[in-house]
């Protein structure tokens, strides 16, 4: 025998756009502090490079070491909503991939991985931010 229920507030069939709604916001407050912990991972003094370094800026530096050297990585960091659900960083410097990923030398050697966004994301944990915040959107 069926029986009927009858949920007080808000329908399921309100649910999808609630979610979205959620959903975006949750994205919508998570832009920034990724934004910020970028920069903070690529200003932060902890890749392992093999040897010391005389840099551009005049400095040497030794490991760890952090990625500035006349700090054009770093101003060049963009993000750009591209729509609700979707975020773009980019690292408009011709070597930003070879400083995140690495590099091996055609004559020998290499360049050390040194993936800012990785390690950002590990201080920062953006799965639970989102989470925390579908949780409190959707809950009212």
């Amino acid at each position: 025998m069926a029986s009927k229920f009858r949920r007080k507030g808000k329908q399921p069939k309100d649910l999808a756009s609630a979610f979205k709604r959620a959903a975006g916001i949750a994205l919508y407050e998570l832009a920034p502090k990724l934004d910020r912990q970028f920069t903070e991972e690529i200003q932060t003094v902890e890749w392992d490079w093999p040897n010391e370094t005389k840099r551009k800026n005049g400095k040497t530096v030794y490991s760890p070491r952090d990625i500035v050297d006349l700090g054009d990585l770093m101003r060049s960091q963009r993000n750009q909503k591209i729509d609700n659900f979707t975020w773009r960083w980019t690292w408009d410097v011709e070597y930003s991939s070879v400083v995140h990923n690495g590099a091996v030398l055609k004559q020998g050697g290499n360049y050390p991985a040194r993936p800012w966004t990785k390690t950002a994301e590990r201080a920062l944990d953006p799965d639970k931010i989102i989470s925390d915040t579908l949780r409190r959107e959707l809950d009212g």
